[in-house]
């Protein structure tokens, strides 16, 4: 795992700053570059394409879009309604496809981002979510639908690996261990989270940071993963557990 770290919502508190006007809170939330182009270009490109319907819809996303990314592959179709947030630190190599309603968010002060491998998809009203952490998905990954993956640090997820419906992965968590400051005001602790190549990971899952997840692993529906799970290894319950081993 990568050494801990601590992420904190500095951009998120910058919301309730008194002392910055609406527009310079809306820039450090949504584009996340300083400058009137940057913010122009966002608005006008957002305003007149996220939510255009049907083939016409595709089509001008995928014409007008990757102005906005860090960079963007051949092949790429973005759904309807997608959230964007900081695109200059998204990275979408060829053939992926972002279903509607996702979230794409790459906030965070000194980051790298969202990194998209080939030949992915993502499930309608999922969410890639960072808060001052990275996300890569290799080749071949397929996202479910209503699913979320945070990142406090960095989470991994290996090539050829299904994550289904409902799953949430959760790199980061929040210390508990004073009582006199409340849990929302104390250090937000993330150590990371790594799932390995050809997992599948059932509807429902959680897995919780610092956890690894050895590649060909399957983890049962509802599952909640809060131990490493060895390589060829069939998981399931609350905490998950091996049931045995697919060698």
């Amino acid at each position: 795992m990568v050494k801990i770290e601590r992420y904190e919502d500095k951009i998120q508190k910058e919301l309730f700053a008194r002392d910055k006007s609406k527009i310079a809170k809306y820039i450090n939330l949504f584009v996340g570059k300083k400058g009137f182009f940057s913010l122009f270009k966002y608005e006008l490109i957002t305003i007149l394409f996220q939510n255009m319907p049907g083939a016409l819809g595709i089509f001008f996303r995928n014409l007008f879009y990757p102005l906005l990314f860090k960079k963007v592959g051949k092949g790429v179709s973005f759904g309807r309604s997608i959230t964007l947030r900081h695109p200059y630190k998204i990275s979408i190599e060829d053939d992926v496809v972002i279903d509607d309603f996702c979230a794409l968010d790459a906030k965070g002060l000194s980051n790298k981002g969202i990194r998209i491998g080939k030949n992915i998809f993502i499930g309608r009203g999922s969410i890639l979510s960072c808060k001052n952490g990275d996300i890569i998905l290799e080749k071949n990954v397929v996202v479910g639908f209503n699913s979320e993956i945070f990142s406090g640090s960095r989470v991994f997820v290996g090539e050829n690996t299904l994550i289904s419906a409902y799953v949430y992965i959760i790199g980061g968590g929040h210390d508990y261990s004073r009582v006199d400051v409340p849990i929302l005001e104390q250090e937000k602790p993330s150590h990371g989270i790594k799932i390995e190549k050809n997992c599948w990971i059932g509807a429902g899952v959680k897995i919780f940071d610092n956890v690894t997840v050895g590649k060909d692993t399957i983890i049962g529906a509802g599952s909640v993963v809060t131990k490493n799970l060895p390589a060829f290894s069939i998981a399931a319950g609350i905490p998950a557990r091996v049931a045995k081993s697919r060698k």
